[in-house]
């Protein structure tokens, strides 16, 4: 395709609607596009039609419509190209420039959307390619071809363009390209007189897409972040043989926020909630590929080893173990000690590539096939992988050449397709690198050149990531829908279906309630300003309440019952004045108090049941924490995170907002942990922080705080009451809170409609939570003598008709470690499971309901051959008279096609066949009578796999005893020590005692003086230097047996202690050196402090028993 074959005209005349007319060489006729839907035109129409147009484009190809607004969308035309070479007779295409014409307006379409300059710079970044033949499909690998029909929707980026067309009954392979993202290489070879082919195509998923650290890890639906599939090829007259592998994020629930250089930090999300996704991965693996091994190239140091060891045991203890090999080996630490350490490597991967092999035909059949492939990773999939993955392809190329028998007589092929192939997979990892990092590949050859390309990585990180990340969303999914129905969509829906029947999508969401089955949860939610966090370690604390008295009150059975099956599944607790508000914790906040709030928070929660730690974040001293039952973790999905600054006109963090968005079933749940401005009298300064966290906290994929089903908003929103301080108290002493109500700033507000518009509030029935002398019931007593006020308050709203939230308690806790008390709110939300057998019903029911989707029909008269012009205006009236709008109409073949704004006018239209104008009948019918059994969903296994936890899950889910597996962390801004919990059938083995300490009650401890600076750095439940030295013991993981006592506690309690909470911290980084020596541990009260605990023995860890056979799923490569 060396000429550009499209021709785009426009008709500018103002008094018609915009209409885009398409021609393509080799094709009679053009394409229409009109008032939102498109048409073809024969060529005496477009002829006559093209008279009133003016030609605005040449270009080489179409790749579709796309929606950027929903009241508007553009033509993506492909107008610069560069030829890579040729395969299989088509010119293999690099995009270097699109441009996008609007289908709605006049004018640029850059004046409607800015988005649309970061979008061309994407379109135009010589990642994406396409084949000039229809008969060579870019998206699928040489087997794939062979055994399927269609494109690879994992690789056919552009599929979401091509609906609109498919809808109105375009054909799209002549029309449309197919693009696919990544990396196209291909050099010719000769051999004697004989000229073959060499090529590596690397195929980007575009199902989890972004840059380096705004996508990592795994979702929900087992998709991972930069997976690509690496095609080595080789053709040689009517031969072909083709090597395939893969690379792919680690799939679990991980991520690595941060926006400075070296604030990168690798963070985990709780094991439990990690198991759907890794087990749907692994099979969409198995299904795909057939058998599959492990290469996992992590290293043992910062964040890796606790990413690395995370993954082995998740792999340990799924049912894929005992079919899947796991191959581990340290890339970086083997290569410093020797360059030749990759032998060693290569030895582990040889028999998986025997068994593997590779694809070969020879005149268009089958000789080989491939029977599985090797998933390499290391933590981005970049520099590491490509190394890996280049050895395997140059040590397999010597059997593809000699199965294509191309030594014969030419000693040297072989040795020429290695030194081609050494410079395709270089060049691939580099453009791989370009994708997802912004620059090329670090070698390891040149340390300038690595030096310099990790710099560009950092600035292209911190600087162009987000506008690059916003862009692949909005080519993939476009701004069609309200971000309110688009996550209602995303919730009930399989992802597949969302744009492929986007008229029904409205309808399909209103009638949600009928696929779905009610599921009952409790929420704790709870908010504390902690005036700085310290004194949780003040010697004064001793005698005070601890946090159980808070979240688990006696007293207040109300909040969360201590009986365990009356426990919240979820809780959520924000903490404000974690830090002192001072000038440098502004610049970089620490986050010691964060993670000893986060221990001391799981070890209570542990004290009545497994809690699992769902995500922690902080925003100076703005912390929120969330917390979940185990039963419960499977069914969340799309957490993310997102914070706002609002001290200082949003300049510095003294003041803001962190929130949580996550999906409980198909419910999505918004918790906003808020710190808003200070004062008596700056009620506007916090309608305004209000406002301006509303605007700006935003999720991925345009999602807003109104995008939510539910909302939770809590903190310290200091709101006061408008009544001198003696008047205050006074109502406090009387009782008289329906008083003090009257002229509370935040009622006032909410009234007045300028502030939490449309949220609830539980009634105030406990005294104000502001402002206490610390550890007295005493209100303020200082200088300033502060009114008492409603300053911690906790907010909801349910947008969804019929509300579903009920409040079951509103109540403060009497905590008196801060100038604050806590306060706390249950609430019992009714969730849904969709069921997705009823979806598809569902589904059908709606698109047959909806008429044809292209809403054309088709007009004549009876016993006339040609429809007659002069009858379309009363055709026209009459069609109003039903409600329906004229998008489109022309002539076909002597009839009438008229396309109306809806399949459901189509129906309604119908009623006009047989009607009488004057002397003449209308004969109408639709121009597509077999719509509803073409529409019909196509869905595969994994595409109602959205909607359940297999029974291997719930297995997994169910045998957790609370086997751990612990990390520990140097790092003083990380989390030092929390556990994991994990599964397994392994024999029953007691944790170490290190491990299996009672919970630390830090309001019944003494704390020395001179250990506070220790305390302030140092977690006293690290894990001692001798357990953690066992590596036995953390591989193995099993699960616990039932808790014995150990000799050194014996002498202070007679009776085992019970088993504490299992969580994964998100936090931890890596476990420390074996050398390292004991932490300082914390003495009972009265104890003098001493040495520290005895060192425990080294012990072999028993090896785990044998586990079943799962006898794979259909190999389909």
């Amino acid at each position: 395709m060396s000429v550009r074959g499209i021709r785009i005209w426009r008709r500018n005349d103002a008094r018609f609607q915009p209409s885009i007319l398409v021609e393509k060489n080799g094709l009679d006729g053009s394409l229409l596009f009109q008032g939102g839907a498109v048409a073809t035109l024969d060529s005496d129409s477009t002829e006559v039609e093209r008279r009133s147009y003016q030609k605005i484009v040449d270009a080489y190809g179409l790749l579709g419509v796309l929606a950027i607004t929903k009241d508007e969308s553009v033509l993506v035309a492909v107008t610069g190209v560069l030829s890579v070479g040729q395969l299989y007779g088509a010119d293999i295409l690099k995009i270097t420039n699109v441009e996008f014409i609007s289908l709605r307006t006049f004018g640029s379409v850059e004046n409607v959307d800015s988005r649309i300059v970061d979008l061309q710079r994407l379109l135009s970044s010589q990642m994406f390619y396409f084949s000039s033949l229809q008969s060579y499909d870019l998206t699928r690998s040489a087997q794939h071809r062979d055994s399927h029909d269609g494109s690879d929707a994992r690789f056919f980026w552009n599929r979401s363009l091509h609906f609109s067309f498919q809808r109105y009954g375009i054909d799209t392979d002549n029309w449309l390209l197919k693009c696919m993202a990544g990396s196209v290489l291909v050099r010719v070879v000769y051999v004697g007189a004989n000229t073959g082919r060499v090529a590596l195509i690397s195929r980007l998923s575009c199902e989890r897409v972004g840059t380096r650290f705004n996508v990592r890890g795994a979702n929900y639906l087992g998709n991972v972040a930069n997976f690509v599939e690496t095609e080595q090829l080789l053709l040689f007259d009517d031969k072909e043989c083709s090597l395939l592998q893969i690379r792919g994020s680690i799939p679990l629930f991980w991520e690595q926020p941060g926006v400075n250089v070296g604030s990168h930090k690798v963070k985990l999300r709780a094991f439990e909630t990690s198991l759907p996704a890794y087990h749907r991965h692994m099979s969409q693996l198995q299904h795909r590929y057939g058998e599959f091994a492990i290469v996992n190239l992590l290293g043992r140091k910062e964040g890796e080893r606790v990413l690395s060891d995370a993954f082995k045991t998740q792999h340990k203890n799924s049912h894929f173990a005992p079919i899947v090999d796991f191959i581990d080996f340290d890339y970086h630490a083997q290569m410093k000690i020797s360059k030749e350490a990759i032998v060693q490597l290569k030895k582990k991967m040889t028999p998986h590539m025997s068994k593997h092999g590779f694809y070969y035909s020879m005149d268009h059949k089958l000789v080989k096939r491939q029977t599985g492939v090797i998933r390499t990773n290391c933590l981005d999939c970049l520099d590491r992988t490509n190394a890996v993955q280049t050895a395997v392809g140059l040590q397999m190329s010597h059997d593809q050449v000699a199965f294509l028998n191309l030594n014969a007589g030419k000693v040297n092929v072989e040795q020429r397709v290695e030194e081609i192939l050494k410079d395709l997979w270089q060049k691939n990892g580099d453009q791989c690198s370009t994708i997802y990092a912004g620059t090329g590949a670090l070698d390891g050859k040149s340390k300038l050149k690595d030096a310099s390309r990790s710099l560009a990585r950092t600035i292209q990180n911190n600087l162009m990531d987000g506008a690059k990340q916003e862009s692949f969303d909005l080519f993939l999914t476009g701004a069609a829908y309200d971000p309110r129905l688009f996550d209602r969509a995303c919730n009930i829906l399989p992802p597949s279906l969302i744009q492929e029947y986007a008229d029904a999508v409205s309808q399909l969401v209103e009638r949600s309630p009928e696929i779905a089955e009610p599921q009952h949860i409790k929420i704790f939610v709870g908010t504390w300003n902690v005036n700085g966090g310290k004194n949780i370690h003040n010697v004064a604390f001793r005698n005070e309440s601890s946090l159980s008295h808070w979240i688990f009150s006696n007293s207040m059975t109300r909040l969360v019952s201590v009986e365990e099956e009356q426990l919240a599944d979820i809780v959520a607790i924000g903490v404000e004045e974690l830090v002192d508000l001072n000038a440098s914790n502004m610049v970089k906040a620490s986050t010691t108090n964060q993670r000893m709030w986060c221990e001391s928070i799981r070890k209570t929660l542990a004290e009545k049941a497994p809690f699992v730690l769902i995500g922690s974040e902080q925003l100076v001293g703005v912390c929120l924490f969330l917390f979940a039952r185990p039963k419960i973790s499977p069914y969340l999905k799309d957490f993310a995170v997102s914070s706002v600054k609002t001290g200082m006109g949003g300049a510095t963090g003294n003041k803001g907002s962190v929130a949580f968005r996550i999906v409980v079933f198909s419910t999505s749940i918004c918790f906003i942990c808020s710190h808003f401005a200070a004062g008596q009298n700056e009620v506007k300064d916090r309608n305004e922080d209000f406002a301006t966290t509303l605007k700006k906290i935003r999720f991925p994929l345009g999602r807003e705080i109104d995008s939510h089903d539910v909302i939770f908003w809590f903190g310290d929103f200091n709101y006061r009451i408008s009544l001198s301080g003696e008047e205050v108290k006074t109502a406090v002493r009387n009782g008289d809170f329906s008083k003090l109500v009257e002229h509370d700033q935040l009622t006032n507000e909410k009234i007045k409609g300028q502030t939490f518009i449309g949220f609830n509030e539980g009634q105030l029935t406990f005294a104000p939570t502001y402002k206490y002398d610390t550890f007295s019931d005493d209100y303020d007593t200082s200088e300033k003598c502060r009114a008492p006020a409603w300053t911690d308050r906790v907010l909801w709203k349910d947008q969804r008709k019929k509300g579903k939230t009920t409040l079951l308690s509103y109540d403060r806790s009497e905590l008196k470690t801060s100038d604050h008390r806590p306060v706390g709110a249950v609430f019992k939300v009714e969730t849904y499971k969709v069921d997705g057998k009823k979806c598809i019903e569902l589904i059908e029911d709606v698109v047959e309901s909806m008429g044809p989707p292209d809403g054309t029909i088709v007009v004549n008269i009876v016993g006339k051959p040609r429809f007659p012009p002069q009858m379309f205006p009363p055709i026209h009236e009459k069609l109003k008279e039903l409600g329906a709008m004229v998008q489109l109409s022309k002539f076909d073949n002597g009839d009438l096609w008229i396309v109306l704004n809806s399949g459901e006018m189509a129906l309604a239209a119908l009623s006009m066949d047989g009607l009488k104008l004057g002397s003449d009948q209308l004969q109408v019918k639709l121009k597509s009578p077999d719509w509803a059994y073409a529409l019909k969903p196509h869905l595969s296994d994994f595409d109602l796999e959205s909607f359940e936890v297999s029974p291997e899950e719930e297995t997994l889910i169910n045998g957790a005893d609370g086997a751990v597996f612990e990390f520990a962390d140097e790092d003083e801004d990380s989390i030092s020590v929390m556990s994991l919990t994990l599964t397994g059938s392994a024999p029953d083995r007691p944790r170490p005692p290190s491990a299996r300490s009672e919970a630390i009650n830090m309001a019944n401890l003494e704390w020395p003086a001179e250990r506070q600076d220790v305390l302030s750095t140092s977690m006293p439940t690290r894990a001692s230097s001798a357990s953690l030295a066992n590596s036995s013991w953390y591989e193995h993981v099993p699960p616990l047996a039932p808790p014995t006592t150990h000799p050194t506690q014996q002498s202070n309690n007679n009776k085992s202690p019970p088993q504490q909470s299992c969580l994964f911290n998100p936090f931890t980084q890596s476990v420390p050196s074996p050398a390292a020596p004991p932490p300082p541990t914390i003495p009972t009260r009265g104890a003098s402090v001493g040495p520290g605990p005895p060192a425990v023995p080294l012990r072999k860890a028993p090896p785990p028993p044998p586990r079943p056979v799962i006898p794979p799923r259909p190999k389909n490569m």
